[in-house]
């Protein structure tokens, strides 16, 4: 009996194998459509610029309860220079008595000149509210700094 059910076993195990290498063939095909799609899509331009051109309109916007604009926020090279700030934070600000990252810092910017609550801000999820318009602006900074070397102080 063993003799007769082992071929109609491995007659069964060679089509699942069959079966299943058709079925990962298929799924590999399509997510290297969905691949190329998506690279056909980047070729115009990439998302990220488009979070760098909302921050740069945000940064020179005058907005919150004070009608300011961030022009003149403090990131640690002097008032407005975005250039180069993203490659030596985090760092120690001595108006605020605290090691800050950027986005840290673009909070208290946002509460000291425009008046924003840094508190409601915090508390806002990723991606939603000011804290979107925050990741939007980290972007357009981050962007000014391309190409430098980081340069962290102890």
């Amino acid at each position: 009996m063993k003799k007769t059910l082992t071929p109609s076993l491995l007659a069964l195990a060679a089509l699942c194998g069959a079966v299943g290498a058709v079925g990962v063939s298929h799924a590999q095909g399509t997510a290297a459509e969905g691949i190329a799609k998506y690279r056909e899509m980047l070729q115009d331009g990439n998302p990220a610029e488009l979070f760098e051109m909302k921050g740069e309109e945000l940064w020179k916007q005058k907005r919150g309860p004070k009608n300011a604009s961030l022009e003149q926020c403090d990131l640690g090279k002097g008032p407005g220079v975005i250039k180069g700030v993203f490659v030596e934070l985090p760092k120690y600000f001595a108006d605020t008595g605290r090691v800050q990252d950027l986005e840290t810092r673009l909070i208290t910017c946002m509460e000291t000149l425009q008046g924003f609550k840094a508190e409601d801000i915090a508390k806002t999820p990723f991606g939603r509210g000011e804290m979107a318009n925050v990741t939007a602006l980290a972007t357009y900074v981050a962007t000014a700094s391309k190409g430098m070397r980081f340069n962290l102080s102890q």
